[in-house]
């Protein structure tokens, strides 16, 4: 790799398929303002004590489906600092908002259990509710130099239109895919973000809609194969409403995933059949991992539409 050659160019000269290829079955985030320098793992090289590095580890590795964002903005702030837990279940997507005096707050804070009572009884922190959504923009240039180089910008256009609710995050996987980003509280990723996407993004966010398929990576809490079929549902049915469906199952046999979801209107059911493969092409996935490597693709092998879910 050179310093004019970047791997989200090769990845998009290659023609290399966007979707599926959002976070893996994430369905919890614990995401953190830290107005820190961040690093390339940007929490194990944050300035945070060890006590509390090992809490939050603790907690991520106790809550299945769970990962950890940091969060900033370009200006150092006054006043508390967030904390965030972000439920992004299909039919659970909700975030709740925690001010902070100082991190050492999150000590008290057993995040499992939190996570549990907010599905079991979710006005149990009805006052923490946060009703604004989240864009959180990737700009780590320590981890690629794609995110900052091709993230800052789309961060500080979308910053100017939606204020508040967008901040620069830490990696968000994908490099190859900058600008990247992920709406919350329902886990959208998306990449190849440009510009002139920013205030569309928003705007169908706020609609309830899911944007240009071509600049969506999938949701966050389905499989990467799932993340695939809805793509491709999507794209035969011409719906963007992100509760047009529901998944109902998704088994898989070899190579090959059934998935099998129902449309939220009339209860049909809408059965995708997807094989992954390998690419023909192999290109970095990081610039900083000069070494090539193919990746999984997704095709379509069939669509048909079912009779009705049985009440």
């Amino acid at each position: 790799m050179t310093e004019t050659v970047f791997c989200s160019h090769l990845s998009r000269g290659a023609g290399e398929q966007i979707f599926g290829t959002a976070g893996n079955g994430t369905d919890v985030w614990f995401v953190l303002e830290y107005p820190g320098v961040w690093g390339a793992k940007a929490m194990e090289e944050s300035k945070l004590d060890d006590e509390l590095k090992a809490h939050l580890q603790r907690g991520v590795a106790g809550t299945p489906g769970s990962r950890l964002q940091l969060i900033k903005r370009g200006e150092q702030r006054n006043g508390s600092l967030s904390f965030f837990i972000c439920l992004s279940g299909e039919d659970e997507a909700a975030l709740y908002r925690f001010g902070l005096v100082d991190f050492s707050d999150l000590l008290a804070m057993e995040l499992p259990a939190m996570v549990a009572e907010m599905r079991a009884d979710p006005e149990r922190y009805a006052t923490n509710r946060h009703d604004e959504p989240l864009f959180l923009v990737c700009t780590n240039g320590s981890r690629d130099r794609c995110c900052a180089t091709f993230g800052v910008p789309v961060y500080l256009s979308m910053a100017a239109y939606a204020g508040e609710r967008v901040w620069q995050t830490t990696h968000t996987g994908g490099h190859r895919f900058a600008p990247t980003m992920i709406c919350l509280p329902h886990g959208l990723f998306y990449g190849r973000v440009g510009v002139e996407d920013v205030t569309s993004i928003v705007d169908s966010y706020a609609a309830g809609n899911v944007y240009e398929l071509d600049r969506f990576r999938g949701r966050s809490c389905y499989q990467q194969a799932v993340q695939a079929a809805d793509y491709y549902l999507r794209a035969e049915t011409q719906l963007q409403a992100l509760d047009a469906f529901t998944l109902l199952d998704a088994e898989q046999e070899e190579d090959v995933w059934a998935c099998r979801f129902s449309s939220n209107g009339d209860g049909l059911v809408h059965e995708l059949f997807v094989q992954m493969h390998e690419s023909e092409f192999a290109n970095p996935l990081s610039c900083r991992k000069p070494d090539t490597e193919r990746v999984p693709q997704f095709r379509l092998l069939s669509y048909a539409v079912r009779g009705a879910v049985p009440a």
